[in-house]
């Protein structure tokens, strides 16, 4: 009997969700030190479903939202100890900066998708970074999801994506008049769940971003392989988070 509660409970749950209206509000965070040690400053989502929303929404949005807030802070804290220890040292900048922003990828279906770029200049530091972070969630199932959520286990997904980013890197790379990085593809593209921890998910894809350095030099940048989904749909898993593209 509390099996088919917590089952009616869940369904109701999925149900409110889906019927109310998802809302993305652009959200600024700054934060700077009184003697520039650091200026820091985050551009970044906050989500509810309306004023009538359930409480169990409710609850879904906060979770989202905390989330989020996390990642920001992930990067904040230890930007921060970094620039009050950099001011010891003699170094070119005034102060060490950190500035966040963000893309709205996906969000229908239940499935939200954004991509996070961060640029990164510590003052002590030969030349600015810039990094992307991506954040994918299934606000009517399992919550943060992997990349691994998305598919049926054993169905040779990893192995798959791996291969089709491998063949278009080095495609790209003979391109580009890259030479001799083929084995920087293949530790950065190889068959390992890690390499695909940046990724995203609209209507006609699966993108998969290599940040800088991943495979291949500086100067290659950003790489992102967008696979189509009739090539995945048959390895996604029906009671997924991506269920709704499965025929």
């Amino acid at each position: 009997m509390k099996t088919i509660v917590a089952a009616l409970f869940l369904f109701m749950l999925i149900f409110s969700t889906v019927s109310q209206t998802l809302n993305i509000k652009p959200y600024t965070m700054a934060e700077g030190d009184k003697n520039n040690k650091y200026n820091l400053t985050a551009n970044y989502p906050l989500i509810d479903f309306g004023p009538e929303a359930l409480m169990g929404v409710r609850g879904i949005a906060e979770d989202i939202n905390g989330l989020i807030s996390k990642m920001i802070q992930g990067q904040f804290t230890p930007f921060k100890q970094q620039a009050i220890e950099d001011t010891i040292n003699s170094c070119p900048q005034n102060e060490s900066t950190l500035e966040i922003n963000y893309t709205t990828i996906y969000k229908d279906n239940g499935y939200l998708s954004f991509l996070f770029e961060t640029f990164s200049n510590p003052r002590c530091a030969a030349h600015p970074m810039t990094y992307q972070t991506s954040f994918n969630y299934s606000y009517t199932g399992k919550g943060l999801l992997t990349i691994s959520d998305l598919f049926t286990p054993g169905s040779g997904w990893l192995e798959y994506i791996s291969a089709y980013c491998v063949k278009e890197l080095n495609a790209k790379a003979k391109k580009d008049g890259l030479e001799n990085n083929e084995a920087n593809i293949l530790e950065g593209a190889g068959p390992k769940e890690d390499n695909f921890y940046t990724f995203t998910v609209n209507d006609h894809s699966l993108d998969i971003i290599f940040n800088l350095y991943r495979v291949g030099p500086y100067v290659w940048g950003f790489q992102t392989v967008s696979i189509p989904w009739k090539d995945l749909v048959k390895m996604l898993d029906p009671k997924g988070p991506l269920g709704f593209l499965v025929k």
